[in-house]
This record gives C-alpha cells, sequence and structure tokens, in this order.
C-alpha cells in the first residue's frame, strides 16, 4: 500500500519475441483489463509506455522525471508520494520493470501477461514467491496470465499474543 492506496501491478512480458510487435496490438484479454482499468479506475503509466500506446482515461497519470512534459487529458505526476494527493481508491499501474522497480515495496497484487515463445527474453522483475500467493493462472497456448496476491506480514509479537488470548 502506498499512503493507505491498494497498488495494483499490470505488466505484459513479451520476452522481446517479436510475436506481438507493437504495444497497441497485444493480447486481447490484456486490452479488455487496461480499458477497463483506464475508463474507470485510477492509472498510473511511464512515459514511454503512454508514448507507445498513448493509453490515457479520467484518472490517468504519466510519471516522468521530465518537469516539462504536457499530454492533454492526461495528469502529469513527477513523485509517487504525490499520487495520493490527485487520487482516492486503488492505484493500477500498468507498466514493466522500470515502473515496477519505483513501486515494488508497496505493491499489492501483480496482474502479469507473458508471451510465450521460448526464442525470447527479457529481464523482468525478480520476485521471492514466499512472499506471494498465487490467485490466478491460465495458459492459453501463446500467452499466459498469473495474479498474485502479496502475502501479510505477520508480526511474530502479534502471533504469541493471540496465541494465548
Amino acid at each position: 500500500m502506498l499512503h493507505g492506496q491498494k497498488v495494483i501491478f499490470v505488466s505484459i512480458v513479451d520476452n522481446q519475441s517479436k510475436t506481438v510487435s507493437n504495444l497497441r496490438y497485444r493480447i486481447w484479454h490484456h486490452e479488455v483489463l487496461v480499458k477497463d482499468i483506464l475508463n474507470r479506475k485510477n492509472a498510473i503509466i511511464g512515459r514511454k509506455t503512454y508514448e507507445m500506446t498513448r493509453w490515457k482515461g479520467p484518472k490517468t497519470w504519466i510519471l516522468t522525471r521530465n518537469k516539462n512534459l504536457k499530454k492533454p487529458g492526461v495528469g502529469i505526476i513527477h513523485d509517487i508520494d504525490d499520487l495520493h494527493l490527485h487520487t482516492e481508491g486503488d492505484i493500477f499501474v500498468l507498466g514493466g520493470s522500470s515502473l515496477f522497480k519505483i513501486f515494488e515495496e508497496y505493491v499489492d497484487e501483480i496482474h502479469m501477461y507473458v508471451l510465450n515463445n521460448k526464442e525470447g527474453k527479457e529481464d523482468w522483475i525478480s520476485l521471492k514467491m514466499s512472499n506471494w500467493l498465487p490467485r490466478n493462472y491460465t495458459n492459453e497456448y501463446i500467452w499466459s496470465y498469473a495474479h498474485l496476491q502479496r502475502r501479510e506480514e505477520i508480526d511474530p509479537i502479534e502471533l504469541i499474543k493471540n496465541l494465548f488470548e
């Protein structure tokens, strides 16, 4: 969580396979999810993703270091600590590994789409799986989908207290 707001990370990993060469023409299921997020949810994307896709919606924010960037119909933000000043409710982060690294400690859920191509390779995030619970997994041959939820950390002192109550 970031300032009490749930952070949900949505990513597509294409393994640089050239199977689907342009983010505008991605996995249909992913596109349906992205359109729903852009139309109804708080969404934050990186500048490069925005320039590649032109994704935007009424609650879309571009995270960039460029203080001079202005894009019509999209909010610009330079520091994730300011997100709560502009948004209420869950935050959907649409991005790749660089955006994940920025939000990593705050991410509560991950929705990840992976194009299944053994020829490609892409460095993405490294997850310690003991920190995550798998909620859903689908394999549709050309692509796979995984939904992960962060495990809640258990305070050992609270655990001991609960045992004796």
